[in-house]
Protein backbone atom coordinates (compact mmCIF):
# COMPACT_ATOMS: atom_id res chain seq x y z
CA UNK A 1 0.00 0.00 0.00
CA UNK A 2 1.11 3.69 -0.73
CA UNK A 3 2.63 5.99 2.15
CA UNK A 4 -0.74 8.10 2.75
CA UNK A 5 0.69 11.50 3.35
CA UNK A 6 -2.82 13.70 4.13
CA UNK A 7 -6.27 12.91 4.87
CA UNK A 8 -9.31 15.17 3.51
CA UNK A 9 -11.33 16.54 6.02
CA UNK A 10 -14.79 18.38 5.05
CA UNK A 11 -14.62 22.39 5.99
CA UNK A 12 -18.40 21.80 6.94
CA UNK A 13 -17.46 19.16 9.39
CA UNK A 14 -18.32 21.11 12.55
CA UNK A 15 -21.68 22.14 11.10
CA UNK A 16 -22.63 17.99 11.39
CA UNK A 17 -24.78 17.04 13.78
CA UNK A 18 -22.74 14.71 15.75
CA UNK A 19 -19.81 17.49 16.42
CA UNK A 20 -22.38 19.93 17.95
CA UNK A 21 -23.71 17.47 20.35
CA UNK A 22 -20.06 16.03 21.02
CA UNK A 23 -19.43 20.17 21.46
CA UNK A 24 -22.00 20.25 24.27
CA UNK A 25 -20.39 17.58 26.06
CA UNK A 26 -17.58 17.35 28.87
CA UNK A 27 -14.02 16.93 27.71
CA UNK A 28 -15.90 18.40 24.06
CA UNK A 29 -12.04 19.62 22.93
CA UNK A 30 -10.12 16.51 23.73
CA UNK A 31 -13.28 14.69 22.37
CA UNK A 32 -12.77 16.10 19.11
CA UNK A 33 -9.16 15.75 19.15
CA UNK A 34 -9.17 12.69 19.74
CA UNK A 35 -11.28 12.02 16.71
CA UNK A 36 -8.86 14.08 14.58
CA UNK A 37 -5.90 11.46 15.94
CA UNK A 38 -7.92 8.80 14.81
CA UNK A 39 -8.39 9.99 11.42
CA UNK A 40 -5.07 10.72 11.22
CA UNK A 41 -3.91 7.46 12.70
CA UNK A 42 -6.73 5.57 10.28
CA UNK A 43 -5.23 7.53 7.02
CA UNK A 44 -1.35 6.55 8.25
CA UNK A 45 -1.98 3.05 8.78
CA UNK A 46 -3.77 2.78 5.03
CA UNK A 47 -5.90 -0.43 6.32
CA UNK A 48 -9.19 0.71 5.24
CA UNK A 49 -10.26 2.54 8.29
CA UNK A 50 -9.25 -0.50 10.58
CA UNK A 51 -7.41 0.68 13.17
CA UNK A 52 -4.83 -2.36 13.82
CA UNK A 53 -0.99 -2.68 14.42
CA UNK A 54 0.86 -4.47 11.43
CA UNK A 55 0.86 -7.91 13.54
CA UNK A 56 -2.62 -8.12 13.51
CA UNK A 57 -3.66 -6.67 16.58
CA UNK A 58 -6.01 -3.89 16.64
CA UNK A 59 -5.81 -1.08 19.15
CA UNK A 60 -7.06 -0.78 22.74
CA UNK A 61 -8.38 1.83 24.88
CA UNK A 62 -5.14 1.56 26.68
CA UNK A 63 -2.93 1.92 23.44
CA UNK A 64 -4.63 5.14 22.03
CA UNK A 65 -4.71 6.63 25.60
CA UNK A 66 -0.84 6.41 25.33
CA UNK A 67 -0.01 7.27 21.42
CA UNK A 68 -2.84 10.65 21.97
CA UNK A 69 -1.62 11.30 25.15
CA UNK A 70 -4.77 11.87 26.70
CA UNK A 71 -6.32 10.14 30.17
CA UNK A 72 -8.10 6.64 29.63
CA UNK A 73 -10.83 8.06 30.93
CA UNK A 74 -11.22 10.25 28.44
CA UNK A 75 -10.87 8.11 25.18
CA UNK A 76 -13.27 5.86 26.65
CA UNK A 77 -15.57 8.49 26.88
CA UNK A 78 -15.23 9.38 23.19
CA UNK A 79 -14.57 5.97 21.90
CA UNK A 80 -18.31 5.22 23.86
CA UNK A 81 -19.78 8.46 22.10
CA UNK A 82 -18.00 7.83 18.74
CA UNK A 83 -19.86 4.36 18.53
CA UNK A 84 -22.99 5.01 20.06
CA UNK A 85 -23.07 8.12 16.91
CA UNK A 86 -22.23 5.73 14.36
CA UNK A 87 -18.39 7.35 13.57
CA UNK A 88 -16.85 4.17 14.42
CA UNK A 89 -17.69 0.27 14.67
CA UNK A 90 -15.72 -2.33 16.49
CA UNK A 91 -14.92 -5.37 14.34
CA UNK A 92 -13.82 -8.84 15.01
Amino acid sequence: MADVKWIALAVNMFDDEKITLIEAMPDADAIIVIWLKMLTLAGKLNNGGVLMMSNGLPYTDEMLSTLFHRPLNTVRLALTTFEQYGMIEYID
